[in-house]
């Protein structure tokens, strides 16, 4: 991690960064090539995506990683539609995010749930 971080601030290549942080095929390497892509892309989603499947590695999960870390930084609304325009179900994967983002905000350190959210998500499930 410290390697990844020091790497985000200097003027080498991203591919030369990631190769000295190993190919992603371990949970760790994985971890510091996606810390890596993310710090040095932290505005800019798509250069953060390109940067962590451009390597030789295990390209699809480094990529998943950093996905993940700089949606989570940047929100929906970073991610340019070229990503999101052939998803399915993209409609129903974001009603599903908006509403357990906002259940666990409602109802963090509580055990009461939404009416609205308990019988969507549970009472429905159960059925």
């Amino acid at each position: 991690v410290d390697l990844a971080v020091g790497l985000s601030q200097g003027e080498e290549s991203d591919l030369d960064c990631i190769h000295m942080l190993g190919e992603g095929w371990t949970g760790e390497e994985a971890l510091a090539i996606a810390i890596f892509c993310s710090l040095r892309y932290q505005n800019d989603f798509s250069g953060g995506i390109i940067a962590a499947v451009n390597h030789c590695g295990d390209s699809d999960s480094t990529g998943a990683v950093t996905g993940n870390i700089l949606g989570a930084l940047l929100g929906a609304e970073a991610i340019d539609s070229k990503w999101t325009e052939d998803l399915e179900l993209i409609n129903v994967t974001g009603r599903l995010a908006d509403d357990l983002y906002k259940c666990s905000r409602e109802n963090m350190g509580t055990e009461e749930w939404e009416p609205e959210w308990r019988t969507k998500y549970i009472t429905e499930v159960m059925r």
